[in-house]
């Protein structure tokens, strides 16, 4: 008999929080205090890149050229993902608005694979969380996890689309291109892989991860074809964002397009504005919080540059890092501690956020892209100790000159805060300038006060 989805988060957890909390006062002495620096450096990045200051005007433009065939009147499904998008919420409205003015019937469902928990209730939670929702679009929301097969890959690969969708008179999508967190190739994360994921809803998910890192870079392109052919899919508004997390550009793909040399491009264009850790060597990184919306992996591993997927080389980009102390999991995440087991060290607060129900639900369907990332870390009571560990971890024999970095997030990197070893790295780089000296600092119970005030237990 299968657990409830409660116990997850009721006697399970909180079962585990206390034995965890009675086990580690029991080994104080292994994660006594380690020389974590008094002061950090605040450093600022510059990045350059394009910016859209035109956000509706160019999201109409884009909605023409994809509906430009099409007769008044109709439906269309407008899907929208999990991803933590910049203004999401402001260009899914411009989107859903412009089809109103041409004379169409929008509405909105969610296209996001297994995310929310594999519900149709959690899935449109997750839209709730980034501003989306019926009130503030101004149309219908229809969610569902139900599909229909529309067709088949050449070696019988079933692909499917969201029922609600497919009974629209059109379907497009609103979808970022970027690099994606667990490949490499010519497609990675945008319409193609929106198309199988998104309308796929679960059955798509977990096609593609099951079949690892090879399904993705084999189906993608041919699935398009298939979009293309066999559904009411008429392309995507695509979105590029540039290092500041800001809307670099909006511009439509058709459904011609999409999986081909256009979407090819965009996606280096991605790659060429994404932000990145600007030190070849960090010891330890502490990363403020972690979730899905910042990332599908939770943290983005072309910023850490691991990738934990099993039969895959660890040669993901990134610097030559050592240890990842995580401290919190974003509101948005609802719980899901997707990427939690890229971490060596974290807090008894971070799993007192976790909701295990939808973790595990995620990570299983992730198959070999999941359940390494889902793993627990070490788990320590608070921050100060998290900060030790990691850093008695990091293979450096003398603890005081490691080099550390601090972050908020794998999406925030035009701030860091990095220790005084750093000093001399940064001064030599043309983008990196020191604004300020700050202190580390911890309340008595060993919670960061200092360069940032975390949420107590």
């Amino acid at each position: 008999m299968p657990f409830p989805p409660g116990i997850y988060r009721g006697a399970f957890c909180g079962g585990m929080l206390k034995g965890m909390r009675e086990l580690l006062e029991q080994v104080q002495d292994i994660v006594a205090d380690a020389p974590l620096p008094d002061k950090l450096l605040r450093v600022h990045q510059t990045f350059e890149g394009p910016k859209v200051t035109d956000l509706v005007g160019s999201t109409k433009v884009a909605v023409d050229r994809l509906v430009v065939n099409l007769d008044r009147g109709g439906t269309v499904a407008v899907g929208v993902g999990s991803r933590g998008i910049a203004n999401l919420d402001v260009i899914t409205r411009a989107t859903v608005d412009r089809l109103k003015e041409l004379g169409f019937e929008p509405f909105i469902f969610p296209a996001m694979g297994s995310h929310g928990g594999a519900t149709a209730e959690g899935q449109l939670g997750v839209l709730e969380s980034f501003g989306v929702t019926p009130e503030a679009m101004g149309v219908a929301f229809k969610a569902t996890m139900e599909v229909a097969e529309i067709g088949r890959l050449e070696d019988g690969t079933p692909l499917c689309q969201d029922v609600n969708a497919r009974a629209a008179d059109a379907t497009l999508l609103i979808s970022r291109i970027k690099p994606h967190t667990d490949f490499r190739s010519h497609l990675e994360s945008g319409p193609s892989k929106m198309c199988v994921i998104g309308l796929g809803k679960r059955q798509g998910a977990s096609m593609m991860h099951n079949g690892g890192v090879p399904a993705f870079q084999r189906y993608l392109a041919p699935a398009a074809r298939n979009y293309e052919a066999h559904t009411n899919f008429v392309g995507a508004v695509c979105l590029v964002e540039n290092a500041y997390d800001e809307t670099a550009i909006i511009t439509a793909l058709t459904a011609a397009e999409v999986g081909l040399e256009p979407e090819a491009a965009l996606l280096q264009t991605s790659k060429e504005l994404m932000a990145s850790i600007p030190f070849p060597v960090v010891d330890v990184l502490v990363i403020q919080q972690i979730g899905k919306d910042i990332s599908g992996a939770g943290m983005d591993p072309n910023v850490t540059g691991r990738l934990m997927i099993p039969r895959e080389p660890e040669n993901f980009g990134g610097p030559d890092l050592a240890t990842i102390a995580v401290l919190n999991l974003t509101e948005a995440t609802h719980g899901n501690a997707a990427g939690l087991g890229f971490a060596d060290v974290t807090t008894a607060r971070v799993l007192s956020q976790v909701d295990w129900h939808v973790t595990y639900t995620n990570a299983i369907t992730s198959g070999s892209f999941g359940m390494r990332r889902s793993q627990l870390p070490i788990t320590v009571p608070d921050d100060r100790r998290a900060l030790c560990v990691a850093l008695r971890g990091c293979t450096v024999p003398d603890q005081s000159l490691a080099k550390m970095v601090f972050i908020r997030d794998t999406l925030t990197l035009d701030t860091l805060w990095v220790s005084p070893t750093l000093r001399a790295e940064v001064q030599a780089h043309p983008r990196l300038e020191v604004l300020e000296e700050v202190s580390l600092s911890f309340d008595a119970d060993g919670m960061m006060t200092n360069p940032w005030r975390l949420p107590r237990i």
